[in-house]
């Protein structure tokens, strides 16, 4: 098992630059487990104990990240030569829609972005259960291009998501789900 994945040359984040292309989005970068989304071209997706997010405003999501300074991590994935940005919103939409929420033994915030990273990247997923399972997949494939952060205070411009396992995921969401009820 990896003991963390390591991410360098992490750039200052800007809500232009955010705005265009995929990213893979760790909100609460430093907690364990982080929140994981997806935004396209400006539109965030993502799956919580509250069920699907699909459509959202980014730059909503960037507000609070600077008003609450949530430590974050945007990672830029290569633009899919067979998909316009229509198509990878619609394949994202669907794949998040395709659970009611995340709930243990169902899925978690990484389950619809796992999909969709096997349907448009065709990255193996049999054995991806957390993200650093999932980012060697997609490099892999030379998906990922950059790096971009805010509120983090990134050791020489690198980044090191902490190890974790399933329990602690399983864990978040029996917490979320008891301040939900």
């Amino acid at each position: 098992m990896q003991s963390s994945y390591k991410i360098s040359n992490l750039l200052p984040a800007t809500e232009a630059v955010l705005m265009n292309d995929v990213y893979l989005v760790l909100l609460y970068a430093t907690r364990i487990p982080p929140h994981l989304l997806v935004s396209v071209n400006g539109k965030i997706f993502t799956l919580s104990v509250k069920g699907a997010t699909v459509d959202g405003e980014l730059p909503a999501l960037l507000k609070l990240i600077r008003k609450k300074s949530i430590e974050t991590v945007f990672i830029r994935l290569q633009m899919p030569l067979l998909f316009t940005i229509e198509q990878l919103r619609e394949e994202i939409r669907n794949c998040t829609l395709a659970y009611p929420r995340a709930d243990i033994g169902i899925a978690t915030c990484l389950t619809p972005i796992k999909d969709f990273c096997h349907t448009v990247y065709d990255t193996e997923t049999k054995n991806v259960n957390l993200i650093f399972d999932l980012l060697p997949k997609l490099q892999e494939k030379n998906a990922l291009k950059d790096c971009y952060q805010m509120n983090l205070q990134p050791i020489s411009n690198n980044f090191e998501i902490r190890n974790y396992e399933v329990n602690d995921v399983y864990e978040a969401i029996r917490n979320s789900s008891l301040i939900m009820a």
